[in-house]
């Protein structure tokens, strides 16, 4: 399998944002249910748009990193001040 670049993986997000959407809906139809992003590129591509379309994201522009490749105490940190 070819490794997707940074260009490809965001295209893939937007891409796939409709799959989002109806999955996101059938699990919370009224859309009270808030959303946390993880991951700087998914919360750069997908804030605005969940926003716009009903879904509260509790982010308000703070990335929070994969919890990967020793940024784990960054992820709680950041994790733990928007849950």
């Amino acid at each position: 399998m070819k490794k997707l670049t940074d260009r490809g993986r965001d295209e893939v997000i937007k891409r796939d944002y409709p799959l989002l959407f109806d999955d996101l809906t059938r699990l919370t139809p009224d859309r009270l249910v808030p959303v946390i992003l993880i991951k700087a590129n998914v919360c750069r591509l997908l804030e605005h748009k969940l926003i716009q379309d009903g879904f509260e994201v509790l982010n308000h522009g703070i990335a929070i990193p994969f919890p990967a490749s020793g940024r784990q105490t960054e992820f709680r940190e950041k994790f733990s001040a928007l849950a």
